[in-house]
């Protein structure tokens, strides 16, 4: 969260020189299960923004258009003298929720998106109200908190083969940290990180690249940029890494000091930062990946345990209870799976009514044959 207030207090102010002015404006999510604090860091970093003076929030729910509509009245006009004056136009996306941001998976959104990171000037033309809109220099920040079913269900499979998500840090954690809630707390916003915030905010330039920063930049593209992430679904953001880099490094350098100056301690800091979200990043897909007929197996395998009193539970009570949670046509094949998947093994088979019985499989305990 710190990171992404910092590139969003920066807005366009400042700036690195590749093959033209590359901005710290980052899109990032934070991903995680519900209880992990996402909201909160999210509220708490909105607090500071909002002190900023003309700083631009984003509204929390927008369509297309409404964003659109918003960013252009979003403009910044800053004097500095002897240089000429700048202008542009930013904004800050801090939503929360994603689904309370974007309601449902939009091409149209996801494409401006990704314009809006890149700072390409942007031409609408609304024939139902004769109005041309351009936009010459716009930039988005963004920030949002997502669980990982969420993200799953709102982003189809064809959206990790597009821009927007190639341009997205997904931050993933499943930590919760167990404290006193009782404990008597303080809470309070720190008038040092406000006042450090707002030095961030009127700083203006352009970077210097260090020999040193340029040095290890290079070598690192010479070996291949490792360590490359290797899921098929991060094949497009693999290609946005140097980028990616390249911004880190930037809020590295502010962090730090007011100099606008990158050294090998940036590059440094940058990689440590990149590398830290993406070794979880997998985690988001693993972790997404539970669907409706994953929460009906894991249903009927946490009924087979509670009611086993070792003695197994009857085909005929599994089969009665999964009625209700899968097609029935499916029962037989589900506990066919379950079986041949190692998560439960049949304990026993009475003679009489050929009826068998089930027990779930534990890690440290060997399935027993049946007598």
């Amino acid at each position: 969260m710190a990171i992404s207030i910092i590139g969003a207090a920066l807005e366009q102010k400042v700036w690195i020189r590749t093959s033209s002015p590359l901005f710290a404006n980052l899109y990032i999510m934070l991903i995680g299960h519900p209880g992990t604090g996402k909201t909160r860091s999210i509220r708490s970093g909105r607090d500071y923004v909002r002190e900023l003076t003309e700083f631009h929030l984003a509204p929390v729910s927008m369509t297309w258009a409404s964003l659109v509509d918003t960013l252009v009245t979003s403009k910044r006009h800053i004097i500095r003298p002897p240089d000429d004056p700048i202008e542009y136009n930013v904004m800050y996306i801090c939503a929360d929720e994603l689904g309370a941001f974007v309601h449902k998976y939009d091409n149209e959104m996801t494409a401006g998106l990704s314009a809006f990171y890149d700072n390409d000037t942007y031409e609408q033309v609304r024939r139902t109200r004769d109005v041309k809109i351009k936009i010459k220099s716009p930039l988005l920040n963004m920030i949002v908190g997502s669980t990982p079913q969420n993200l799953s269900e709102l982003l189809p499979e064809t959206a990790w083969g597009q821009g927007f998500m190639s341009r997205v840090i997904m931050v993933f954690s499943d930590e919760r940290i167990v404290g006193d809630d009782f404990a008597p707390q303080v809470i309070h916003k720190s008038e040092d990180l406000a006042s450090d915030l707002l030095q961030i905010n009127n700083l203006m330039g352009e970077f210097h690249v260090s020999e040193d920063y340029r040095n290890a930049v290079n070598d690192w593209r010479a070996l291949g940029e490792p360590p490359v992430p290797d899921h098929p679904k991060l094949t497009h953001y693999n290609s946005r890494r140097k980028t990616n880099l390249y911004k880190l490094s930037m809020i590295s350098a502010i962090d730090r000091s007011n100099a606008l100056a990158l050294t090998k301690d940036d590059f440094n800091q940058a990689m440590g930062w990149l590398l830290e979200a993406e070794a979880y990043m997998t985690d988001v897909f693993k972790a997404g990946a539970v669907n409706a007929d994953g929460q009906a197996l894991d249903e009927i395998l946490h009924s087979i345990m509670i009611n086993d009193h070792g003695q197994g539970v009857s085909e005929q009570a599994i089969i009665r209870f999964s009625r209700d949670r899968v097609p029935v046509h499916s029962i037989l094949r589900v506990i066919e799976i379950l079986e041949k998947s190692g998560q439960i093994f049949c304990r026993g088979l009475n003679s009489r009514t050929g009826i068998k019985f089930y027990s779930k499989s534990h890690h440290d305990q060997e399935p027993k044959s049946p007598q």
